[in-house]
């Protein structure tokens, strides 16, 4: 997994998803360097893994991977905890953005919700998928002109070519 890098004042819309999304085992760590918070309690740690499960869901949907209940199921639980994180808009003479209007844990998913609807209004929220090779599974934000990313590099996309050459041979 890559260093996560993302701090409030220089991450993007794409990599806050993105590194929220890997942070797997890591996502105390994670929240508490985003967050710039020394104590991170299991009720915010509880949260963040339903956060970021619902959100792997739509990622995973993205990538052509996750069953049409799973994603209704992750889309209404994401309605319903989007009231407990308030955004309000940033304007600025460059344009105008969405920002958590809490701090702390609860501003860190604020911001995750933020970055989404800002990414999703960028036309960006489709290119962030899952990698669909078998073991990996990491978030990545898909660079391709035509959106048509499928693993988050090229390691992974041979990975799979192997595998189905292998599997190939020996059914021949």
């Amino acid at each position: 997994m890559q260093e996560d890098v993302c701090t409030p004042a220089v991450c993007t819309n794409s990599d806050l998803i993105v590194g929220f999304a890997n942070s797997g085992t890591e996502l105390t760590a994670w929240l508490t360097r985003y967050a710039g918070e020394p104590m991170v309690d299991e009720v915010d740690v509880v949260a963040a893994r339903d956060l970021r499960a619902a959100l792997l869901t739509l990622l995973r949907a993205h990538s052509g991977c996750a069953a049409q209940d799973e994603v209704a199921g992750a889309q209404g639980y994401l309605e319903r905890i989007a009231a407990r994180y308030p955004l309000v808009p940033r304007i600025s003479a460059e344009g105008c953005t969405l920002v958590p209007a809490q701090t702390g844990v609860l501003g860190v998913f604020g911001a995750v919700l933020a970055a989404v609807t800002n990414l999703a209004y960028q036309g960006g929220w489709p290119r962030v998928k899952v990698c669909k090779n078998i073991g990996c599974h990491e978030a990545f934000f898909d660079k391709t002109r035509n959106s048509s990313g499928l693993y988050c590099s090229p390691a992974c996309s041979s990975q799979v070519s192997m595998r189905a050459y292998r599997s190939r041979r020996r059914s021949a």
